[in-house]
């Protein structure tokens, strides 16, 4: 019998493998698990050249698998102005303004995080707030959600923003309601007036920024990652990055429906590459946020009536991406979480597969936050994958003022989307934590309408097993079974021994992908 390279005995090992749920060891070859089981089996597979990891009782599970994470996003958030915990608008202007004495003039200062919800104004900051803080460089403060943007009259003029100018299809500018004078506030598609003065990002300042995310998605337990990508300069990164050896995760690219027409030159669909990189989906963003009040609605805002959100796409043009992008084999990952969105999107996805069937084309609707059952019930029909990010949960503490009660029931009810379809979990990050166990917590120990709590187990599968699938992967990775990629983490606690309240306070102690350790904690 050939050695293996690595084992990890006295473990409690979480296999997510339904035959064979519990182990005390594994051992490890080639990148794959050679053996799962008793420690005097596996240690049957060692030899003096085999390394050898005494695990003393902790619990192992299968590498985590984050469903929707922005990598480039995330790693640029570590070196702009960090808004996530401001409190008010003058908080945010002290921060801009010590930025401004560290930058040189006319440079952009770029910050993210700010919520309106949770600053003492309660509103947006404006350009005249922007001004005081830093009248001599163009500032552009993102939103938590990225789907509302603040700049100042500097940026305004960088963009060429003023009185006279229209906002593209699908965006807004928000003007003083007497002169018509743009205030400085910018939603969805109107911030690429903005994007696209932004300087650009060097090939090895873009490799810089997904290896920072790349680090501490490691150290959250991530081994894959659904990484939405924003560019071809994006994707290109990525593979310099695995040309040399250099990633520690696997990626699933999803790509932005913008490069569609690319994909569909070159002949490439979903699935094309190795274990490392390989294209995933496609993604479009049919509508904006809950935070923002631009997801679409079916009924107005309950704390707006002036407002029902907005579509990014007049229905014909949807259809038409989804059906080229559906002909062209590949997977579908659409952005919506409104439910007037979600009605359209649905009926769109039925109308094209009755066209073109496909029994597994696996389809996914990512957020499908505001729902009722005649949703839920088209989704189980059409065998649509729920793209969900639990930890919305908790952050979206005002969800019940937003949307009133009957449909705050309804908004991230995760079990009712378990029982109907298979369901995969992510973290949107930068936008929530890019931590799983947080996930985990935040769908198991949910405060408020319990009846959509669910269990460790629905929960983990979320971030193993099922991730898999919604990549097409399940044969290879999600669980710690023989022939599988040696994906593994090992945790502090065991989740399923843990009150749900404390799951949040679980570590992750080590990270292996394909068998190499890629991350320890120094405990």
């Amino acid at each position: 019998m050939p050695s293996a390279e690595l084992i990890l005995v006295n473990g409690n090992i979480i296999t997510m493998y339904p035959e064979q749920p519990k182990a005390q060891a594994v051992a490890i070859k080639h990148g794959r698990f050679a053996a799962v089981g008793t420690n005097q089996q596996i240690l049957s597979h060692a030899d003096e050249k085999t390394k050898n990891i005494d695990l003393k009782g902790k619990t192992v599970v299968p590498g985590f698998i984050d469903a929707h994470v922005h990598g480039a996003s995330m790693g640029q958030i570590l070196s702009q102005v960090n808004l996530r915990d401001a409190k008010s608008i003058k908080q945010i202007q002290r921060r801009v303004r010590q930025r401004a004495t560290e930058t040189p003039e006319g440079q952009w200062i770029i910050g993210r995080g700010w919520d309106q919800d949770r600053l003492t104004e309660r509103r947006h900051p404006s350009r005249f707030d922007l001004d005081q803080a830093a009248p001599n460089h163009p500032v552009l403060l993102l939103r938590v959600c990225g789907h509302i943007g603040s700049i100042n009259s500097e940026a305004m003029k960088k963009a060429g923003i003023s009185k006279k100018t229209k906002p593209p299809k699908g965006g807004l500018i928000d003007r003083h309601p007497k002169t018509g004078e743009p205030n400085g506030v910018l939603r969805e598609n109107a911030l690429n007036l903005v994007f696209d003065v932004l300087p650009e990002t060097t090939e090895e300042e873009l490799e810089d920024t997904c290896l920072r995310a790349c680090k501490i998605m490691v150290e959250k337990g991530i081994t894959s990652a659904h990484w939405m990508i924003s560019s071809s300069a994006e994707l290109r990164a990525l593979q310099r990055l695995d040309n040399r050896n250099l990633l520690p995760l696997r990626i699933y690219a999803v790509i932005p429906v913008e490069l569609l027409d690319n994909i569909v030159a070159l002949g490439l669909s979903t699935r094309f590459g190795g274990e490392k990189i390989r294209i995933g989906s496609v993604k479009i963003l049919a509508d904006g946020s809950l935070g923002a009040r631009t997801a679409a609605l079916k009924k107005p805002y309950a704390d707006a009536p002036e407002t029902k959100g907005m579509l990014l796409y007049s229905q014909d043009k949807l259809e038409m991406l989804v059906e080229r992008a559906h002909k062209s084999d590949l997977q579908l990952a659409i952005h919506s979480i409104g439910d007037r969105t979600s009605e359209i999107v649905l009926k769109i996805l039925e109308k094209v597969l009755e066209k073109t069937p496909k029994e597994n084309h696996r389809h996914r609707l990512e957020h499908v936050s505001v729902l009722n059952q005649r949703l839920l019930d088209k989704l189980r029909r059409i065998k649509a994958i729920a793209s969900v990010q639990p930890h919305f949960i908790v952050s979206d503490f005002w969800i019940t003022d937003r949307l009133g009660t009957s449909r705050a029931r309804w908004t991230y009810a995760l079990r009712s989307l378990n029982e109907e379809t298979i369901m995969i979990g992510g973290s949107d990050a930068p936008v929530e934590p890019v931590s799983p166990i947080l996930g985990i917590y935040a769908a198991v120990a949910r405060e408020s309408f319990h009846e959509e709590r669910l269990t460790v187990d629905e929960a983990l599968r979320c971030y193993t097993i099922n991730a898999a699938y919604g990549s097409f992967e399940e044969d290879i990775k999600g669980s710690i079974e023989k022939g599988k990629l040696a994906d593994l983490i090992v945790l502090s606690r065991d989740p399923f021994k843990t009150a749900p309240e404390q799951i949040r306070e679980i570590e992750v102690e080590m990270t292996i992908m394909g068998g190499t350790v890629v991350y320890a904690s120094s405990q």
